[in-house]
Formats: structure tokens, sequence, C-alpha cells
């Protein structure tokens, strides 16, 4: 269970929170992004029980076998890709100039029930790109049980979709606007610092796998 919750953590999803937000923002009824988000919840916990009861721990031998070693010089290639990354969109960041957002007025949206539910399927097959949806899928696999791995997947959803089960609640209570509101206000007093902190912490990422990946280059060994 910690390990699940762990994974869920770091597979923290901010899209489908926002997505939401913007659905309601143009309009769309209380019953239409409920049809999303129960879509999109079901879809993925259904998908990945199924991958689990049908695949379970083959599928762990499988990645393993496709996935470089631990030694292999495809994972230097890759920090330095994911370095360069990091310091060119940091960059971006600092030099360039402050946006200015346009405030656009609501438009009612009618969209088709069945649209919606669509739409939730296609955000559950995004998480099959996600690293912690496979680990969480071959841990209920190993458990040879299908509640268990049901059981896993759901709380790894809860945990990774927290912001989007935030920004639902605050839909269905109606105080969407007072949630808006409070994360405006937030973003206003605290945003040179929290931007300081994040291109901070990004650029020690960069300098760390920089230097993992050149000390394979010269010694042939990794750091970290």
């Amino acid at each position: 269970m910690l390990n699940t919750i762990g994974l869920g953590v770091l597979g923290i999803d901010p899209i489908t929170a926002a997505y939401m937000m913007s659905m309601r923002l143009r309009g769309e009824g209380k019953f239409r992004i409920t049809l999303f988000f129960l879509s999109f919840a079901v879809s993925t916990i259904l998908v990945g029980t199924v991958l689990a009861a049908s695949m379970g721990a083959a599928a762990a031998g499988f990645l393993q076998s496709v996935l470089p070693d631990d030694g292999s010089r495809f994972w230097a290639i890759a920090e330095l890709a994911v370095s360069i990354v990091i310091l060119i969109w940091v960059a971006k960041r600092v030099f360039a100039g402050p946006k200015r957002e346009k405030k656009q007025p609501r438009e009612t949206v009618r969209g088709g029930a069945l649209g919606h539910v669509v739409m939730g399927f296609v955000f559950a097959v995004t998480s099959f790109t996600d690293p912690t949806f496979y680990a969480v899928m071959l841990i209920g696999g190993e458990s040879h049980s299908v509640v268990m791995a049901a059981l896993l997947l759901a709380l790894w959803f809860v945990v990774s979709q927290c912001l989007a089960m935030v920004v639902y609640a605050a839909i269905r209570c109606n105080r969407l606007d007072a949630l808006t509101a409070r994360l405006d206000e937030w973003k206003a007093r605290n945003q040179t610092m929290f931007n300081c902190v994040l291109h901070g912490a990004l650029i020690v990422v960069a300098i760390l796998l920089t230097a993992d990946a050149t000390a394979y280059w010269l010694t042939g060994g990794y750091l970290l």
C-alpha cells in the first residue's frame, strides 16, 4: 500500500484538474463533468485491472527484457537530453517577458454526453504513458488477485488525481469560483518566490544529471 501511495505521489497529474476547470469555466454542466470524470476513473482502473490480471508478473519480465540495463549508455544520453530540455525551459521562463493574459467571456458549451464519456476514456489512455501506472499494475499482477489489483489501482488513481478530485468537489459544491480566486491570490503573493525555488531546483537537477552522464563517459560508471 505504501509503495502504491508513493507511486501515486510521483504520478500526480495537474492536467486533468486544469481541463475540468476549463470545462466548468466554459459553461459545462455538472452532469457532463461527472460523466467525464467517472469515465476517466473507471476506464483507468478497469483497463489497469484487466492488464494486471491477464499479464501479471509476465509483463514485468517482458519490460525488463526490453528496457536497457542499469549500465547502458542509453541512460547517459537520456540524462543529457533531459538536462538540456530543463535548462532551455528555465532559460525561456527567466528571459521571456511577462505574458498578457486575455480574459475571454464564458461560453456555454452544449456537447453530447457520449463525447464527454469518450473524452474521459481518451484521458485514461494517457495514463498508459505514466511509468507509475505500469508499476502499480505490475504490483497488482504479482498479487495474483483481481480484487487487490483493482484496489491498488484505485488507490493510485485517488492519490495521483488528488488535484482533479479537489476541483471536482469544488464544482459539485459550487465553490470553483472561490477556489480559483484563492489560487489567483496565492499566485499573486508567492509567484516570484515559487518561480525562484522551482528554477533553482530544476537547475540543480540538470547539473546532477549532467554530472552523472559525464561520469559515465569518463569512467564507464554512473554516480547516481
